[in-house]
């Protein structure tokens, strides 16, 4: 009985079955062809991808640098709001020139060399007035 069981492995292995050693040769050349073909068509469209995604990337950290509110222009000036904290208007003017502090008062001044551009004033750690000459900006609390 082993001999039976390896004829027919034996044939199998040659062959036998329908399709010889050559034709499956031919087969594993082909395929390998077409794997080869779609791994360099993938690796080409992965490539454009990654341009087209670094170009959108140097195209945003562009327009954060150029929109980024600061005490230099009237967008940073404009986003500071009655009641905000120190903290946040020195997230969005950066840190002030001088400051002034009288008690619970804080006035922080923001200036180019000797010309005033603006202050904000804090009351108990809130922002109560804001003005900024050069950019028409004053706002004063409601009451």
């Amino acid at each position: 009985m082993p001999r039976i069981v390896l004829l027919v492995t034996l044939g199998a292995s040659l062959g036998l079955l329908g399709q010889t050693p050559d034709t499956r040769a031919d087969d594993s050349a082909r395929e390998i062809a077409l794997l080869k073909r779609t791994v360099a068509d993938q690796e080409r469209r992965i490539a454009t991808l990654e341009r087209t995604v670094r170009s959108m990337q140097s195209t945003v950290v562009t327009a954060a640098r150029t929109v980024r509110p600061s005490w230099r222009n009237a967008e940073g000036w404009a986003a500071v709001k009655s009641g905000m904290s120190r903290d946040q208007v020195v997230e969005i003017l950066g840190e002030p020139k001088s400051t002034d502090i009288v008690i619970d008062r804080q006035t922080l001044f923001y200036k180019d060399a000797a010309d005033a551009v603006g202050d904000v004033v804090l009351v108990d750690d809130r922002v109560a007035e804001v003005s900024s000459p050069r950019f028409q900006i004053f706002v004063t609390p409601p009451k």
